[in-house]
């Protein structure tokens, strides 16, 4: 069985446990985080798959870089990842568990790059237009890339709407190449 279908089975099972215990309320909002955690530290992941700690010392490990005690479920959950020498699924675990959380509550999952970093309230102005255009409620990912030189890339379900500078830079660039093969 691929790693893909296991992540994907612990998963599942973690989102109907929580959802039957009715604690997915409590248990979502610290896996977000520490989906974001594991996807910018590789090395955090490193040290989650290495045999010389224990499965407390791990645990322990996540609930300080996570900054809080993690719920018992939770706790019990990933404990269990871990014996079964499955951390390395951990991450896509998590992944997949975040979809099934958004998917359920009929939130859109909108990634947001921009070329610098957004003000709170550009931010909030940013989800509510969002939301009414999409007319969907949407949890939004920013990620600053300075590339981008101005403007933004929204990226819905996969489709990309791009706004950004380096986007009408790169669409003038293709329509002139275009343009000098069509002249030859």
């Amino acid at each position: 069985m691929s790693s893909g279908s296991i992540a994907s089975r612990y998963a599942r099972g973690l989102f109907e446990f929580c959802k039957e215990k009715n604690e997915l309320e409590s248990i979502y909002p610290i896996i977000h985080p520490l989906l974001e955690i594991l996807s910018n530290e590789s090395k955090l992941q490193d040290v989650l798959e290495d045999i010389t700690l224990t499965p407390d010392e791990k645990i322990s490990l996540i609930e300080r870089v996570s900054g809080s005690t993690l719920p018992k479920t939770l706790r019990e959950f990933i404990t269990l990842i871990i014996k079964r020498d499955r951390a390395d699924i951990l991450f896509n675990v998590f992944l997949i568990f975040r979809r099934l959380y958004l998917n359920s509550k009929n939130i859109l999952d909108v990634e947001l790059l921009v070329a610098e970093e957004l003000s709170p309230s550009a931010l909030e102005r940013i989800k509510t237009r969002v939301a009414i255009a999409l007319n969907s409620a949407c949890e939004i990912n920013v990620k600053v890339k300075p590339e981008l030189i101005a403007g933004y890339t929204l990226i819905v379900n996969g489709k990309v709407f791009d706004s950004s500078i380096k986007g009408q830079l790169s669409s003038v660039k293709k329509t002139l190449l275009e343009k000098k093969f069509d002249n030859r």
